[in-house]
C-alpha cells in the first residue's frame, strides 16, 4: 500500500461545514486515483492535506504504511515526499525554467542537479526551454515545468490538481503514459 487515507475530515475555522468529510480510499504502488466532484467539492483540499499543506482535524493518512497525519500528528510536507502540481502551476516569476524545476533539490550538488533538470525537463518534452520564464511559455509549457518541477526529487507520490488540462491530446497521452511508469 503506497497511500491510505481513512475516515479524513478537514475543516476550516470559520466555515459551517467541513471541505473534506469520512474521505476515505487507498491506492497502491502504480496506481492512479482520480478525484472527480463538482467546484468547491474538496478536491484541492484533499490532495493538500494528503500532501501535507492542509491540517486534517480526524482522520488518518498513511504513506508506505507510515501514518503521516492523523487527529494529533503531522508529517510537515518536506518530509513526505510528494510532488504537487497545483492547479495555477505556481511557477516563480523571477525563475527561468531550469531555476524552477531545481528549486526543490537545491540539495544535490550542481551537476547532478543540473543532470537531473535537463532530464525531468526533456521528460515533459521541454527540453529546449531551460533559460525561458514563465511568462515566455505557453499554458501547456508552464504546466509541462510545473510537472517537472514536481518529478525532479523522485516523489514517491505524485499529486496533480486540474492534470494536464492545458495539454494536447497527443502530449497529454504521452506525459500519462511516462508520468505512471
Amino acid at each position: 500500500m503506497l497511500l491510505d487515507v481513512a475516515h479524513l475530515n478537514v475543516h476550516y475555522a470559520g466555515q459551517s461545514r467541513s471541505a473534506v468529510e469520512g474521505v476515505s480510499f487507498t491506492l497502491q504502488a502504480g496506481d492512479i486515483g482520480v478525484l472527480i466532484g463538482p467546484s468547491g467539492c474538496g478536491k484541492t483540499t484533499l490532495l493538500r492535506a494528503v500532501a501535507g499543506l492542509e491540517r486534517a482535524q480526524a482522520g488518518t493518512i498513511s504513506l508506505g504504511r507510515q501514518v503521516v497525519s492523523s487527529g494529533h500528528q503531522h508529517t510537515p510536507a518536506e518530509e513526505r515526499r510528494i510532488g504537487m502540481v497545483f492547479q495555477d502551476y505556481a511557477l516563480f516569476p523571477h525563475m527561468n525554467a531550469a531555476q524552477n524545476v531545481a528549486f526543490g533539490i537545491h540539495h544535490l550538488p550542481a551537476a547532478e542537479r543540473a543532470k537531473r533538470v535537463t532530464s525531468v525537463l526533456a521528460l515533459v518534452g521541454l527540453g529546449s526551454v531551460h533559460q525561458r520564464f514563465p511568462h515566455e511559455l505557453s499554458g501547456g509549457q508552464q504546466q509541462r515545468v510545473a510537472l517537472a518541477r514536481a518529478l525532479a526529487p523522485g516523489p514517491r507520490l505524485l499529486l496533480l490538481d486540474e492534470p494536464f488540462s492545458n495539454l494536447d491530446v497527443d502530449l497529454r497521452e504521452r506525459l500519462a503514459h511516462e508520468v505512471r511508469g
